[in-house]
């Protein structure tokens, strides 16, 4: 059970990328392959099999039936060949003027009626006379004229190659049946004196044959169909006979329903065809297909449990260790979806990858840390001079300046505006301040930079007064005011615009403070570098250290969703967008 589990978790994280699974796969394909292969081979040698025993069977048959045929019309043969030679028939033969000399009508009767009576299949004997145009039968002597076989009689006497055997169908004593007929003539040297006709009821001969049901048999002479199982089909062409064009002669021909077989029976050189109708060989093999499907069904379900056993015993150790990166929080924190396209193998590598790469990360971020503690240590010990020390030595400074210069003199304003700057800096102990009072200071600020670079800039304030009383930390608009001139209009050989402005979102809830230049701008990789190191966790010492300063600030105090956007292009300038929440 637990081994399940574990077989579905590991699908569910990896899926067809699993080794798991991967494994599974092989062994069914190790296993399944052969197993599928053998029944088959099986199925397919079974089936041959089965077709050579038809075969045989059917050629047996056609044997057997030929066999038979050929006893029928030996018999048949032979007692004509005995009217032949009775005394009787020869001087009824010889009788031109029906005088009967010598002879007995009644005993060429009897000797007619004896096959009949004999024989089932053997339904009439006529004896014709040639010399006295008349025909003995089993109701005695008729004209020839009035005969009813005339028509018959006359063609096979006509005949150059005079046939032996014939099939018709005739209305003999007012019934309609299948006759297979037999001829042979009378003579003294090349003198014809007449002729002997033999019907043979061909229903009555099916069954002396004793066909089976699912055999079909055909007696032709090359031309058209003499007997047959199916008496529908007598006196037709032999070409509706299955396969005949691919039958050759005296051997076997099979396809999917049906086996075809012939031989040449000897007394005639007729041709002997059977037709074995393959239902049965359909359901052996139907019952074979259904045993092979059925064993190797079975055999694919013990193959499936057993893959799916020795995979997971193969999988095991490897499954432990990758329980154990699982369990340690530090390594797929970076993704999300740390299983995509792998397999444990890949996976377990690209942990111990990530875990040296975080480690490196890790003592590289201690160095910076610690470097940048011992230059925080050694700037907060150089604040530690006392503020009012700073403020008071400004104001010396300003009233020297007035003493020597005058009431309105450049360097008394300057010193004047820094000593504010100073005092809002480090006497104002609130963490946030109102917009207002960073206005303010940024003015104080942009008045010293004016005086210094000589009206090089112009400045536009655009700041609403709703957002006036808005809280935010201290000191940001300052610094991103001292990269606009350092970075922007600084650089320029004209002078520079820099604009303050600011607005409230759609919802009211947010507050935007944008201060733009129309300075040289950055190129996409000065831009793409700076955005870099402004998601990053650590501020780094860069040209725009004030930038991810402020920005890292507002991510402290406001949430990961305030801080600093910036837009740049080159030769057009820079837009640094400031994003906090309307704080009243």
């Amino acid at each position: 059970m637990k081994s399940s589990r574990k077989f579905i978790r590991y699908f569910m994280d990896y899926k067809f990328n699993s080794l798991l699974v991967k494994n599974v796969r092989l062994l069914l394909l190790l296993l399944v392959v052969p197993l599928a292969g053998a029944a088959f081979v099986s199925y397919y040698v079974y089936d041959g099999s089965l077709r050579r025993e038809i075969r045989t069977v059917s050629k047996e048959t056609t044997s057997d039936v030929c066999a038979d045929l050929e006893s029928v019309l030996k018999e048949a043969r032979t007692e004509l060949t005995y009217m032949e030679l009775s005394t009787d028939v020869d001087l009824f033969l010889y009788d031109e003027y029906g005088r009967q000399y010598n002879y007995s009508i009644n005993n060429i009767v009897r000797t007619l009626r004896m096959p009949v009576l004999v024989k089932d299949y053997v339904e009439s004997v006529y004896i014709y006379s040639l010399r006295g145009s008349r025909v003995v039968g089993l109701a005695g002597v008729a004209d020839y004229e009035t005969f009813y076989g005339k028509a018959m009689m006359d063609a096979f006497l006509g005949q150059e190659e005079r046939s032996i055997i014939i099939a018709r169908e005739g209305d003999e004593g007012g019934y309609s049946r299948k006759y297979l007929t037999l001829f042979q003539m009378i003579g003294y040297g090349n003198q014809l004196r007449g002729a002997i006709m033999m019907n043979l009821n061909s229903e009555e001969l099916l069954e002396e044959l004793s066909v089976p049901e699912d055999v079909r048999i055909y007696l032709t002479d090359g031309e058209e169909i003499l007997f047959s199982s199916d008496l529908d089909l007598v006196e037709q062409s032999v070409d509706v006979i299955p396969g005949y064009d691919r039958l050759v002669r005296d051997g076997v021909w099979d396809d999917r329903d049906i086996a075809m077989s012939s031989e040449t029976e000897d007394i005639f050189g007729l041709r002997v065809i059977t037709g074995t109708v393959l239902g049965e060989y359909h359901s052996r093999l139907g019952i074979m297909r259904n045993v092979i499907m059925s064993i190797l069904l079975l055999m694919l379900m013990m193959t499936f449990g057993l893959s799916i056993v020795i995979s997971v015993r193969l999988y095991h150790p490897i499954g432990q260790i990758v329980s154990a990166f699982q369990e340690y929080d530090g390594v797929p924190a970076d993704e999300k979806e740390p299983f995509t396209g792998k397999d444990e193998l890949e996976y377990i590598l690209d942990s111990i990858e990530r875990t040296r790469d975080i480690r490196k990360n890790v003592e590289e971020e201690l160095v910076l840390r610690v470097r940048l503690l011992k230059k925080a240590q050694a700037v907060a010990l150089q604040s530690q001079i006392n503020p009012h020390f700073l403020n008071n030595t400004l104001e010396t400074i300003n009233w020297m300046a007035l003493e020597q210069l005058g009431r309105h003199n450049e360097i008394s304003e300057m010193v004047g505006s820094l000593s504010k700057m100073l005092r809002m800096s480090m006497e104002n102990t609130d963490v946030i301040v109102p917009v207002r009072e960073e206005v303010e200071h940024c003015e104080y600020y942009l008045d010293i930079q004016r005086r210094r670079y000589e009206d090089k800039f112009r400045v536009v304030w655009k700041i609403p007064s709703e957002i006036m009383d808005c809280k935010i930390i201290r000191i940001v608009l300052q610094p991103l005011v001292e990269n606009a001139i350092y970075h922007g209009v600084k650089r320029m050989s004209g002078k520079g615009l820099i604009t303050i402005s600011g607005a409230l979102s759609e919802e009211g809830e947010q507050v935007e403070l944008m201060v733009s230049d129309n300075g040289p701008g950055m190129t996409r990789t000065e831009l793409g570098g700076l955005r870099k190191s402004m998601q990053g966790d650590m501020i780094q010492e860069s040209r725009h250290i004030g930038v991810t300063n402020v920005n890292q600030r507002l991510h402290l105090y406001f949430g990961k969703e305030y801080g600093l956007t910036v837009d740049s292009r080159e030769n057009t300038g820079t837009v640094v967008t400031i994003r906090f929440p309307r704080i009243r």
